[in-house]
């Protein structure tokens, strides 16, 4: 089994943090010794699923418990481009964890794939940030593979589905969660709706699923706009700081030409508006058809002339409205299939990693279960069903 090297003054500093009683920690199942731990002054090895219970038990992220110096909060590079309204805003709690949980996962799947000879994604930086909307338009087509008119007429989550493993067949590793994972904690739709940790090797794109299928639609192809330009992002719906405002809007355009030509939207605008319906059907139409928001309908159609700001902003309390609509209904609903969550959340290509690791002996069952967050080989041989690898 894989040992991991963790430091007392680490673990110490999660106690502090967690406020929790060692006593209470020594009690669980394998963490006997914890209080002991807390006093020695040398590094301890413990095994890879020790560290996972730690994690649990100190409500902490794996990674911050592997550290050699006590963990500083903002520790991370993504959080510099942590904006809301042009000003930047202290993360949560949530967001770190989410973060340091993701970079654990890729950082492991770095190191499986240079074991197994595999070099550079060629998707990874490929654009200059220089690129125009319609150069990372069609390099966003082109890259994935996706047919002219792609988005139109599906379910909407058969959509989302197909554009996730589409991208992760081409090694861009797709994690979609609601929560952080270990403590069941809900992630803030209004602190992010997605990021993209870029990575030459195992690029990671995290998508905040307490958003509705048509921001989630948007946010993964706006983070892949990133991995092509080779910039990592935390991605909210406020506006960015001044000298990237225009850079994020060149992504967000591109985002809207790869779903629609500028010709087609043009042509399918005119034709709602002929049929008789309001520029507030028009837009709810091209919703339905393609999948992104209305919003980001309105927004086309004001950018090319054909609308005005008050659209925009009936659409952008809409939007509001139906989110809100969304939380209640998901308060009323029982939690859902736990299976179907594990194989909607966790990224295909990255359990094909363990489970290929772990069936060639270099990863323990347990670490693996570890790995992708799960507590039983019943629910690990359904995860490999579900993503049809069994």
């Amino acid at each position: 089994m894989a040992e991991l090297t963790v430091y007392p003054e680490t673990l110490r500093w999660a106690v502090r943090a967690a406020q929790v009683d060692p006593g209470a920690v020594s009690r669980r199942e394998g963490l006997q010794n914890f209080p002991q731990w807390l006093e020695r002054t040398d590094p301890i090895s413990i095994s890879f699923q020790k560290v996972h219970e730690l994690s649990v038990a100190l409500q902490t992220t794996f990674g911050a418990l592997v550290r050699s110096v006590v963990p500083r909060e903002q520790a991370d590079e993504l959080i510099q481009y942590r904006t809301i309204e042009n000003e930047s805003v202290e993360p949560s709690k949530n967001l770190l964890d989410t973060i340091s949980m993701m970079r654990v996962r890729q950082t492991w799947a770095r190191d499986e794939k240079l074991q197994a000879g595999l070099g550079r994604n060629s998707l990874v930086g490929m654009l200059e940030s220089t690129a125009s909307d319609e150069e990372i338009a069609r390099a966003m087509v082109e890259a994935l593979d996706l047919r002219e008119g792609w988005a139109k007429g599906s379910d909407e989550r058969v959509r989302f589905k197909q554009l996730k493993e589409r991208a992760s067949a081409r090694g861009l590793m797709v994690m979609v969660n609601s929560q952080v994972e270990s403590w069941r904690r809900k992630l803030d739709i209004e602190e992010f709706r997605a990021f993209a940790l870029v990575d030459p090797i195992a690029p990671l794109i995290f998508i905040n699923r307490n958003d509705s299928y048509s921001g989630m639609l948007f946010s993964l192809l706006h983070e892949i706009g990133h991995v092509l330009l080779g910039k990592p992002e935390i991605f909210n719906d406020g506006n960015n700081e001044p000298n990237r405002q225009e850079f994020e809007r060149r992504i967000n355009r591109a985002v809207l030409k790869s779903v629609m030509s500028d010709e087609t939207f043009a042509s399918a605008w005119q034709q709602g508006l002929h049929k008789g319906l309001s520029e507030l059907e028009t837009a709810n139409d091209l919703a339905q058809h393609y999948g992104l928001s209305a919003l980001s309908f309105a927004i086309r159609a004001r950018q090319a002339g054909f609308s005005d700001e008050h659209l925009v902003d009936e659409l952008r309390e809409q939007m509001l409205s139906n989110l809100s609509d969304k939380e209640r209904n998901k308060a009323k609903g029982d939690g859902g299939n736990g299976n179907l969550t594990n194989g909607s959340r966790l990224d295909t290509g990255f359990v094909q990693l363990v489970q290929g690791s772990i069936e060639r002996g270099a990863l323990s069952y347990t670490d693996g279960f570890a790995l992708l967050g799960l507590k039983s080989e019943r629910s690990y041989d359904a995860l490999l069903r579900l993503k049809g690898l069994a």
